[in-house]
Order: structure tokens, then sequence, then C-alpha cells
């Protein structure tokens, strides 16, 4: 059976879920085929740790987030892999409420997701391949180290 769209959404809403909800990096690592899991960061070249992906996310009050459209090609049958390429609209909000907007962005992502043989979808790459931050965005406030 193909991976289809309806399933890849489904495994990047229930990612976007330990974010929106505060999880925790065992919960994250559960996503991903290989450990340590790593996310890359095209535009900086980045490769952060599923702990540095949580301290970064952890200066952050609240985050909306919402995937957009995604297109799957399937990569192999054996395994089953298929390669989701979409983006997803981020929106994080500072602990401080002083009347400064909230960090906004459309993040490009390129996944490689496999099925496992209970049916799951894990990830096997994670990459970043854009983070277009908006115009009222306030970039300035972030802390990226």
């Amino acid at each position: 059976m193909a991976i289809t769209v309806e399933e890849v959404l489904a495994l990047g809403e229930r990612w976007c879920d330990t974010l929106r909800e505060g999880g925790e990096i065992a919960e994250r690592e559960a996503f991903f085929l290989y450990h340590p899991a790593r996310i890359y960061v095209q535009e900086s070249g980045a490769s952060m740790t599923l702990e540095d992906h949580h301290a970064y996310h952890e200066q952050f009050a609240f985050q909306r987030l919402e995937l957009g459209d995604f297109v799957i090609a399937q990569l192999s049958s054996e395994p089953e892999r298929a390669r989701a390429i979409g983006s997803l609209y981020w929106e994080a909000h500072f602990p401080e409420e002083d009347g400064r907007p909230p960090l906004r962005a459309t993040v490009g992502e390129d996944w490689i997701v496999e099925r496992m043989p209970d049916g799951e979808l894990k990830f096997v790459l994670w990459l970043n391949t854009s983070h277009h931050f908006l115009p009222d965005s306030a970039v300035d406030r972030l802390k990226l180290d």
C-alpha cells in the first residue's frame, strides 16, 4: 500500500501536537526511525539534535502550527518509503507580552518517511528547507544559541 498524503499529514499533526502541548524529547524521539534523531536546517547548514530543537522551542510561551499542502513521491516498496515536501505556518509567542508581534514564518519541510511493519510511519530524514519570516515578525527577539 502506498504512503498517502493523509498519513503524512496525520504524522505531521501528531508531531506538531508535541510542540503545541509541551511534549518531551523522548516523545519526539519516538517519531524517528534512527537514533539519535536530527533535524537538518538547509538554510544555515545546522544539524539539530532533538535536545537542541526542544531548547529552541522552550523560549516560546505558545506556538501555533498549521500544516500546509504536501506532495508525496513514493521512493521504494521494500522498505516502503516516501518523500513528503510541503510547508507549515509557524507562529511563536514570547513569554513577555510587551505589544510586539510574535514570530511568524512559513517553514519549508522535506521529509523521508518509512512505514513500519505495524503500519506506523516514522521519519527517516527531516530537512527544513526554508524559514520565510513574515514582515511583522519579531525576529530580533529570537535566541538562537
